[in-house]
């Protein structure tokens, strides 16, 4: 039997590391030494680990142990850096500025998308804007593609629609489909005053009206970019009309395909969850299209056209 018992693990395996069973000490011809003497688990006080490596011949013992590069003289000190100087804060040009932002806060856009966020949030029906992540990536994509064509259904008081203009060129457009003119009127003197209302089509009537008649004006598969956040009855048609009318390469930005969590067990009596759950499902077997569903605010669907 084993002088370590019959637990003993068997021939070439690596000694434990584990303090509470240390090694035996070995003596010069192999055997086992009468006394066993437990290696210790850790360094001495003020010892450094790297304090035995070798030293070059002829180097002091007394000076600290240098690295490598140091030896080498690879390692160069750094310039200093350069002082960080402070942002100026944009001023908003608005009269009617709400002035409720933090001074110290700098915009991601234009100073008036604040103004509009803001004026729209403290209206009654506010929780219908686009949420600014959305109307950022939004802006992104269009700017991506180099848009100059796209198509709004759902302005409300045009925040969204803004957004948009801005990041188009001068002879961009956005036509802009809604049935109240009364919510626009909020935004349209932020559309002057940021010098893009020439770039905003607003149409006053059924958004599916509008999109018939610009394919009956020949101008199917001529748009970049298509935004849907309208009333959720009509999202299929919106969708098929909008695919006929985006180009090839472009995009269809459809808004709350999450609908709260509604559209996982749509109830009989919510159309709107039906409507956006069969969508969803259409729109997942669409072999016209790719697409991405993204979790920011109530959930965005980009349907890429093949």
């Amino acid at each position: 039997m084993s002088p370590r018992g019959r637990h003993a693990p068997p021939a070439g395996d690596p000694p434990s590391r584990h303090p509470s069973r240390a090694e035996p000490s070995i003596g010069h011809a192999g055997a086992r030494g009468a006394e066993e003497t437990p290696r210790p688990t850790q360094a001495p006080p003020g010892h450094h680990p790297r304090a035995a490596l070798p030293r070059p011949p002829g180097a002091d013992r007394t000076a600290p142990h240098r690295s490598a590069c140091d030896r080498a003289g690879l390692r160069r000190s750094l310039p200093p850096a350069a002082p960080l100087r402070s942002l100026p804060t944009p001023k908003c040009r608005f009269p009617a500025c709400p002035k409720k932002w933090p001074s110290g806060r700098r915009c991601w856009g234009s100073p008036l998308l604040r103004v509009c966020l803001q004026l729209t949030a403290d209206h009654p029906w506010g929780r219908m804007m686009v949420s600014c992540e959305q109307a950022q990536l939004m802006a992104n994509l269009v700017k991506l593609i180099k848009a100059k064509k796209v198509i709004e259904i759902g302005v409300f008081t045009g925040y969204n629609a803004l957004n948009m203009a801005l990041v188009l060129p001068d002879n961009g457009r956005v036509i802009a489909c809604d049935i109240n003119e009364d919510y626009a009127k909020i935004g349209r003197p932020l559309w002057k005053e940021a010098g893009v209302e020439h770039k905003i089509d607003l149409r006053i009537k059924p958004a599916i009206q509008t999109l018939d008649e610009l394919l009956a004006s020949g101008e199917a598969e001529t748009f970049d970019f298509a935004f849907i956040d309208a009333d959720k009855e009509s999202y299929n048609e919106y969708y098929e009309k909008c695919l006929r009318l985006v180009k090839k390469g472009g995009i269809i930005a459809i808004d709350n395909v999450f609908w709260n969590g509604k559209v996982l067990k749509p109830r009989k009596d919510d159309l709107a969850a039906q409507s956006i759950h069969r969508l969803n499902e259409k729109l997942l077997r669409d072999a016209r299209i790719n697409i991405s569903m993204l979790p920011i605010g109530d959930g965005v669907t980009l349907a890429f056209k093949l």
